[in-house]
C-alpha cells in the first residue's frame, strides 16, 4: 500500500509549459464531458469516498472539468493540495492531512469541508506534461489509505482519462483536415471524378458539379462516365481509361455538353488510384474547362488557314532584302504588320528601332548577319511596337537565305504573320497546363491521406468495391470481401439482422439501417470491433440499387477493445455491487428477527436460572449470558451493514435510447449465435431520449437478455426480441424482452421479483429483484407476462424526456 508525502520544494514544470500544453489540448473551461464524469464517479465508488474530480491547474486557479462533493467550478492554485499532487511521479496518498505539515493549516482542512483523506495522480499529455489531477477526498482519515485493488483502479481511470485528452485533440485535428479537404473541393472548378475500375462515377467535386450543371451528384452517381462522351471523343476516352488501369497516365481532349446542355470542350486527365497493393483499385479523373482556349485555338487555325490562302494569293506579309546592295521590299501587308504607312522609306534602323530590345539581337543574328548560318532557312518570333498605335504585337518571321556560288548570301526573303493571339494562347494553355498538374498533384496529396473507407454494395448487400482505406481499416484484401455479403464487417447481433433489415427496407423504404452519419460498431478481420461513424448514400443505376458507405474510424483497436473491457467491467462491477446491498439489505432483515428472539430466549432461561441451585447454576448462568452479549452483538453488526448498504438516489442524465440499448445488447449477447438463437429488434424509428443512470439500466436489461437465453436453452425455437415503444402520449417509453422458452409456473410468477425467488439450479434469486429496485428508484415499473410452453416477455418503463423539455435543457445550459 503506497502512503507517500511530499515536499513543496519539488520543482515542477514551467508554468508557461503547463499552460501551451492545456491550450494545444483545448480542454479548460469546456462544458462537462461524460467520459469524464463516468471516471470520477468510478473512481468515488470504487475508493468509498464521497468527493472526487479531475482538475487542471492553469495561471493560479485549479479549474474542475469533473467534480462530485465540490460546489465551487475553480478554487486557488495555492489552496490546492494538487498544485503539489502534479509535481509527483506516481500515486499521492496522505492518511490524515492534519497531520501533514504541508497541508495541517489549509484553510480546507482547518474549516468547511474539513477534509482528512486525500489520494490523486497527475494527469500528464501526449508529450508527458503534467496538466492536471484525478483525485479522491473524504472527510474521515484513512490510517491505512487504499486497498491495492482501490490504487489500481485510480491508475487505471487515470490512464483513461489521458487516453481521452489524446483521442478529443486527435479528433479536433481530423475534424480540421476534413474542413480544408471540403474547402479545397468546394473552391476548386475543375470537374474532379473518383471512377471505379469499370469507369462508373463514385464521387464529384462541388467544382465538377458546378461545371457540369448537376444539381446533386446523386443525380449521375454510378452512371457510366465513358457515356457522356460521344463520336471520336468516345474512343478517346476509352483509350485513357484503358491506360488508368494500366498504371499510367491518360490524357485528351475532347467535347461534352453539360446535364443542362451548355456545349463546353474539356482537357481531361485520367490517372490511376493506387491500393496498398500498389495496383489501381480506382481512377482520378480531372477535367478541365478550355472551352475558350479551344475557342482562340479555333480562331488561330482559322487564321492559320487564311494565311495558308493568303500565301497562294501573294496576300501575306512578305519581305524581300538584297543584301548586296541594301534594297528593300515590303508588302502592303508586310508594313501593314509594322504600322508603317505605304509610302513609308524602310530601312534597317527603323525595322529594328520597332523591334524589342530583347529579341532585337536574334534578330542581327538571323536576318543582317553576313554569313549565312548552319541552316539557310531561319524562323523568328519577336515582339514590335507598332509604328502607327504604339501597340505591341508578336510577329513570327519565317526567310531563306539565298547564296552565290561561293556561299556568300546575296538575298534573304520571306514572309511575316502576326502571331499574338497565338502567343497569348500559348502561355494561357502552358499556364492551365501547369495549374492543373499542380492540382492533379495536391489532390492526389490529399486523397491518399483521407482516412475515410469507402464500401459500395448492390441492394442485396453484396460487395462490388472496397477501397484502399478500407483495406487498412478492416483488414480484408479486396480479393478476399468482394462478392461477399457487407453484413462480415458487421459484428452480433448487427450481422444476424442484417439480412432482415435489408429485406424490410427494399419492401417498405422504412430507413432503419441507412442513417446518414450514424455511430455504429464495425468488425475487421481478426475479428475486432470499433466504433465507426457511417455516412450512407443511395442510387440506381441500370435497374439496379446501390449503397454506398463511406466509413470513419472514431479509434484505434487497443482504445475500443480496452473500452469494452472497461464496459464490461463497470457493468459486472454495478452489478456484485447491487446484488450485495440487495442482499446485505435483505439478510438484514430477515436475520435480525431470529436474533432478536435468540436475546429473548436467553433472557427467559436466565431468569429461569436465577430461581434454581447447583453447582454447575452460576457455569450455565455465565454461559446463557455471553451468549445473550453475542446475540445482540451480532444484531449491531447486522444494523451496521444495513447501514452500508443503504443507497441514496441514482445520478440520473439524459441518454438516447437506441444507443444505451445497443451497447447493453452488444454484451448481453455475446454468444448468442453459437447457441442458435435468432435476434430481433422492434425499435423507435425516431429514436427517444430517456432520463436514466446509463449503467443500471444497461444492467437490467443484460440481466433480462440473459435471462431469456437461459430460458430457451431446452427449447428447439430459439427466438429473443429486444423491443421499445413510446406510450401514454410520449411520456413513458416501454422496454420489452420476448423469448420462446417454457414459461412461468403460475406460483413462480406470483413472487417472482421477491429476493431468493429463483428458477435456475445455480441462480441466487437476487437478479430481477435488482432489476425491480434500480427501476422502481428511476419511477418505473417492471412486470412479466407468462404462458406455460409459449414464453415471457419481461417489461419495464422508463420516463421520457419530450424535445420541449430538451430545448429548456439545452437552454439553460
Amino acid at each position: 500500500m503506497a502512503i507517500s508525502s511530499f515536499s513543496s520544494s519539488i520543482p515542477g514544470p514551467a508554468a508557461s509549459k503547463r499552460l501551451a500544453a492545456l491550450q494545444d489540448l483545448s480542454i479548460l473551461d469546456t462544458p462537462p464531458e461524460a467520459a469524464f464524469d463516468d471516471a470520477i464517479l468510478i473512481a468515488a465508488q470504487a475508493c468509498q469516498t464521497p468527493m472526487a474530480s479531475v482538475g487542471f491547474l492553469a495561471e493560479g486557479r485549479h479549474w474542475f472539468k469533473a467534480r462530485i462533493g465540490f460546489e465551487a467550478p475553480e478554487i486557488p492554485a495555492d489552496l490546492s493540495i494538487c498544485a503539489y499532487t502534479i509535481q509527483q511521479p506516481g500515486l499521492t496518498i496522505i492518511s490524515d492531512l492534519r497531520e501533514h505539515p504541508e497541508f495541517r493549516h489549509n484553510p480546507f482542512v482547518t474549516g468547511e469541508p474539513r477534509l482528512r483523506f486525500y489520494a490523486g495522480i497527475a494527469l500528464r499529455d501526449g508529450n508527458g506534461v503534467p496538466v492536471g489531477t484525478l483525485t479522491v477526498v473524504d472527510c474521515e482519515p484513512r490510517p491505512n489509505g487504499l486497498s491495492e485493488v482501490q490504487e489500481r483502479t485510480l491508475l487505471a481511470l487515470a490512464r483513461s482519462i489521458e487516453r481521452e485528452m489524446k483521442l478529443r485533440k486527435a479528433e479536433r485535428e481530423l475534424a480540421q483536415k476534413s474542413e480544408l479537404l471540403d474547402r479545397l473541393h468546394a473552391s476548386s472548378e475543375d470537374c474532379i471524378k473518383v471512377l471505379d475500375l469499370e469507369g462508373r462515377l463514385r464521387f464529384m467535386s462541388e467544382g465538377g458539379c458546378r461545371a457540369m450543371e448537376v444539381e446533386t451528384f446523386a443525380d449521375i452517381e454510378g452512371c457510366d462516365w465513358l457515356d457522356f462522351w460521344t463520336g471520336p471523343t468516345a474512343d478517346d476516352a476509352r483509350r485513357a481509361v484503358l491506360r488508368a488501369k494500366l498504371g499510367e497516365t491518360g490524357r485528351f481532349r475532347g467535347f461534352c455538353p453539360t446535364l443542362a446542355g451548355t456545349p463546353k470542350w474539356w482537357d481531361v486527365m485520367v490517372t490511376p488510384i493506387l491500393g496498398s497493393d500498389n495496383k489501381p483499385d480506382g481512377l482520378l479523373a480531372i477535367s478541365r474547362d478550355i472551352s475558350g482556349l479551344h475557342q482562340v485555338e479555333e480562331s488561330l487555325r482559322q487564321s492559320e488557314e487564311r494565311l495558308r490562302l493568303a500565301i497562294e494569293t501573294t496576300g501575306l506579309g512578305i519581305w524581300d532584302l538584297n543584301t548586296l546592295t541594301g534594297e528593300r521590299q515590303w508588302s502592303a501587308e508586310a508594313r501593314a504588320l509594322f504600322g508603317f504607312a505605304l509610302d513609308t522609306t524602310i530601312t534597317q534602323e527603323m525595322i529594328l528601332g520597332r523591334i524589342h530590345p530583347e529579341d532585337r539581337e536574334q534578330i542581327l543574328q538571323t536576318a543582317y548577319t553576313d554569313q549565312p548560318g548552319e541552316t539557310l532557312t531561319f524562323t523568328n518570333t519577336f515582339r514590335i511596337t507598332r509604328a502607327d498605335n504604339g501597340e505591341e504585337r508578336w510577329i513570327r518571321s519565317v526567310g531563306h537565305t539565298l547564296v552565290d556560288k561561293d556561299g556568300r548570301p546575296t538575298r534573304r526573303l520571306g514572309i511575316a504573320q502576326d502571331v499574338t493571339d497565338h502567343v497569348v494562347a500559348e502561355e494561357a494553355l502552358r499556364a492551365s497546363q501547369d495549374i492543373l498538374l499542380r492540382q492533379t498533384a495536391h489532390l492526389q496529396s490529399i486523397l491518399a491521406t483521407v482516412p475515410d473507407a469507402m464500401v459500395v454494395s448492390n441492394e442485396n448487400g453484396i460487395i462490388t468495391s472496397f477501397s484502399a482505406t478500407a483495406v487498412k481499416m478492416f483488414g480484408y484484401q479486396p480479393e478476399e470481401i468482394v462478392g461477399t455479403s457487407v453484413k462480415f464487417l458487421m459484428p452480433v447481433p448487427y450481422r444476424d439482422n442484417h439480412e432482415g433489415f435489408m429485406h424490410r427496407y427494399r419492401r417498405t423504404g422504412e430507413r432503419r439501417i441507412t442513417e446518414s452519419g450514424r455511430v455504429a460498431v464495425a468488425q475487421r478481420k481478426d475479428g475486432s470491433t470499433f466504433p465507426m461513424e457511417v455516412h450512407l448514400g443511395e442510387m440506381e443505376s441500370g435497374g439496379q440499387r446501390f449503397f454506398t458507405a463511406f466509413i470513419r474510424d472514431l479509434t484505434d483497436r487497443q482504445y475500443t477493445e480496452k473500452r469494452m473491457q472497461e464496459l464490461q467491467t463497470e457493468l459486472a462491477y454495478m452489478s456484485r455491487l447491487t446484488a450485495m446491498g440487495e442482499m446485505g439489505s435483505t439478510l438484514a432483515h430477515e436475520v435480525n428477527q431470529p436474533l432478536t428472539a435468540i436475546a429473548g430466549y436467553l433472557k427467559g432461561c436466565g431468569m429461569i436460572l436465577e430461581r434454581m441451585d447447583g453447582e454447575h447454576v452460576p457455569m450455565l448462568q455465565h454461559g446463557i449470558q455471553c451468549a445473550a452479549e453475542e446475540a445482540l452483538r451480532a444484531g449491531e453488526v447486522i444494523r451496521q451493514l444495513r447501514a452500508f448498504v443503504a443507497r441514496g438516489e441514482t445520478d440520473q442524465e439524459i441518454e438516447d435510447l437506441r444507443k444505451l440499448i445497443e451497447e447493453a445488447s452488444a454484451l448481453a449477447l455475446a454468444g448468442a449465435k453459437d447457441k442458435g438463437i435468432k435476434i430481433d429488434f422492434d425499435l423507435p424509428h425516431e429514436s427517444p431520449k430517456v432520463l436514466v443512470s446509463r449503467v443500471q439500466i444497461q444492467q437490467v436489461l443484460l440481466n433480462l437478455v440473459r435471462n431469456a437465453m437461459e430460458a430457451m436453452q431446452d427449447v428447439s425455437e430459439r427466438r429473443l426480441t429486444i423491443m421499445a415503444q413510446a406510450e401514454d402520449k410520449g411520456t413513458i417509453v416501454r422496454l420489452s424482452v420476448k423469448d420462446t422458452g417454457t414459461g412461468l409456473a403460475p406460483s413462480v410468477q406470483e413472487k417472482l421479483f421477491t429476493p431468493f425467488t429463483t428458477t435456475k439450479r445455480n441462480g441466487m434469486g437476487v437478479g430481477l429483484s435488482i432489476c425491480r429496485t434500480i427501476v422502481e428508484a428511476h419511477g418505473g415499473k417492471i412486470w412479466a407476462e407468462s404462458s406455460p410452453g409459449e414464453g415471457t416477455t419481461f417489461s419495464f418503463t422508463l420516463k421520457a424526456v419530450k424535445d420541449d423539455e430538451l430545448e429548456e435543457v439545452h437552454h439553460e445550459i
